[in-house]
């Protein structure tokens, strides 16, 4: 059994190697560059990411050290407990996982329903809401503080996380909307619905039961969509939950880096900002796996 199951990787492997042989040398040459380049731009884009992991496990002095200290010469979980000692880290994030889960279900909700009716039925308006869900994408989001800011101060939502969630709800629905559009039209055919329908489902129940799990991965890119959007938000929280131990992460790590962020506390800086990252990149790799798993399910439930 160990040499039938071993037999494939080592055939694999020669019948690579075969293939490099039989290559012409300007195709050789060729992969040979397009590897080079994906690598150097893969560390280009990955040094931040690994300076930042590393510093938070380096003393102050090897952080600042130059020449750069590349790892650490003795790995410590210092800057981590002092990073909450400075700032109520763990406080932060729970309020930003908070308020990100919740505007990222809300979000989910309303604009599967409005799609969902946008890509279904033909009525009077239909083509005004959709140019209008458009041109809400085209206006700057700095064009909207004020008028924002002061909704939400005269509903006495200010420095409350329902004012921020809505918030969020309202900027990510546009986005959402059009795309759960398109995604109910090319990939839930109005056929799937007319089974259901004759089966004995109600139009909520052909929605439900069918649209929902054939339509899942979408669904899924949506919640992503708003979830890390409000993970990373800075301006809109800083703004309207501006308060104590209402921060989210974002505006905590900004007061850090204003207020605390001396020399001497740079190594614990970069521990916070891993902490900042680890949720949201947990998040997207479950979820990304969960879209593989939604496009099966799918698939068969269809």
């Amino acid at each position: 059994m160990t040499i039938a199951a071993s037999a494939p990787a080592p055939r694999a492997r020669f019948g690579a190697m075969r293939r490099l042989a039989n290559m012409s040398p300007t195709d050789l040459v060729t992969r040979i560059l397009i590897l080079a380049v994906t690598a150097l731009l893969l560390a280009y884009i990955l040094m931040p990411v690994f300076w930042m992991v590393k510093s938070s496990f380096q003393s102050s002095a090897e952080v600042r050290a130059m020449p750069p200290v590349w790892l650490p010469s003795e790995w410590t979980l210092q800057p981590y407990f002092n990073a909450n000692r400075l700032i109520p880290l763990w406080r932060y994030v729970a309020n930003s996982m908070f308020v990100s889960v919740s505007a990222a279900v809300l979000s989910t909700i309303i604009a599967c329903s409005a799609a969902y009716v946008l890509a279904r039925f033909r009525f009077p308006g239909a083509n005004i809401i959709l140019a209008l869900i458009l041109l809400t994408n085209l206006i700057p989001a700095i064009t909207r503080v004020f008028p924002i800011y002061f909704f939400v101060q005269d509903l006495g939502l200010l420095n409350s996380y329902v004012g921020l969630i809505l918030a969020y709800v309202g900027f990510s629905l546009p986005f959402a909307v059009l795309m759960l559009r398109g995604y109910f039209e090319g990939a839930a055919p109005p056929e799937l619905e007319e089974a259901a329908l004759i089966d004995g489902c109600s139009h909520f129940g052909a929605f439900w039961r069918v649209i929902l799990p054939v339509c899942l991965p979408g669904i899924a890119a949506v919640s992503i969509f708003t979830f890390i959007n409000a993970w990373n938000d800075f301006m809109w929280a800083s703004l309207l939950l501006n308060q104590g131990d209402l921060k989210t992460i974002q505006v905590g790590i900004g007061d850090f880096a204003s207020e605390g962020g001396s020399p001497q506390y740079i190594n614990a800086f970069m521990a916070a900002c891993v902490v900042a990252t680890l949720p949201a990149l947990g998040v997207f790799i479950i979820v990304q796996r969960w879209l593989v798993g939604g496009l099966t399910a799918g698939s068969v439930k269809s």
